[in-house]
């Protein structure tokens, strides 16, 4: 008798697993209803163990160093077309913007304002650098130059601040780190011009920050492949395997039953819907 049950065990486990005759060469553990399920897995695996869609990506496309110059770069480009002067990187600047940046990761936040009340100025006058005007532009999530500069300039109040000619100097600051755990890439943009000997400390003129974020997006440009690439390899196994399960379910004319019809092409959808997510991520400027 026990020996009669180990061997209807092997069985089963054989129509689940192995394409043979008695299941239509249709491995129940591989037709198109049970890769719809996968394929939830998989979305749910993004969602649960990572979130790189949402939160943004945690590799930079260009070295960290490389991307700052870029930055810096592109804003001159830009003021130059707008026939305005430009900007010389300080390293105090430099050295405030770093600071704010390591703050909002050591901290966990993602403003203009820490949660002690923190903002720009006081990283600024940490500093040897005494400022009449300065500004700060912030971007998360973007992995190029390119994509973070084209952000700022197409939101007015950020625009401003690379405009403004007002601006003599420059410090910038990238980094990788998990702001809510979640790993991302924080850019922190600093403008100033010094204070002339002439004006006293107390007569500090402070601009160029909008403490109203703008709304988040979604974007195609700044995935990063390493990250998702474990990810997109599952999916193109499922695809694959949708693919052939369509196959068999013509070939044994199943396609005919508005049934499997309908369960074949949700299935296709579904994946098709995993991979537009797994090709998105979250980007945002404040």
């Amino acid at each position: 008798m026990a020996k009669t049950k180990k061997k209807q065990k092997k069985i089963d486990l054989g129509h689940i697993f192995i394409p043979h005759k008695h299941n239509d060469f249709r491995p129940h553990a591989f037709r198109h209803r049970m890769l719809t399920l996968y394929s939830f897995l998989l979305l749910s695996s993004q969602v649960l163990l990572g979130v790189t869609y949402i939160s943004g990506p945690s590799l930079a496309s260009e070295n960290l160093d490389t991307m700052k110059q870029n930055i810096i770069s592109l804003t001159n480009q830009e003021r130059k077309k707008a026939s305005v002067n430009v900007l010389t990187e300080n390293p105090q600047l430099d050295q405030a913007a770093k600071a704010k940046l390591e703050d909002m990761f050591a901290h966990n936040y993602w403003d203009h304002v820490s949660p002690s009340g923190k903002q720009a100025w006081d990283f600024i006058n940490a500093t040897t650098y005494r400022y009449s005007y300065a500004g700060e532009n912030l971007a998360r999530g973007f992995v190029d130059s390119t994509s973070t500069v084209s952000a700022w300039m197409a939101s007015p109040s950020h625009k401003k601040n690379i405009l403004n000619s007002s601006y003599n100097d420059i410090g910038l600051a990238v980094g990788q780190g998990k702001i809510d755990n979640k790993p991302t890439i924080l850019v922190v943009q600093v403008f100033g011009s010094p204070q002339s000997t002439l004006v006293a400390n107390n007569n500090n003129v402070v601009e160029g920050v909008d403490k109203t974020k703008t709304m988040p997006v979604l974007s195609q440009k700044n995935i990063t492949i390493q990250e998702r690439l474990p990810f997109l390899i599952f999916w193109l196994i499922l695809f694959a395997l949708i693919i052939f399960d369509g196959l068999a379910v013509r070939k044994l004319g199943l396609h005919r039953s508005k049934k499997h019809l309908f369960q074949f092409r949700s299935a296709l959808l579904i994946n098709i819907f995993v991979l537009i997510i797994l090709s998105l991520n979250y980007v945002s400027i404040a």
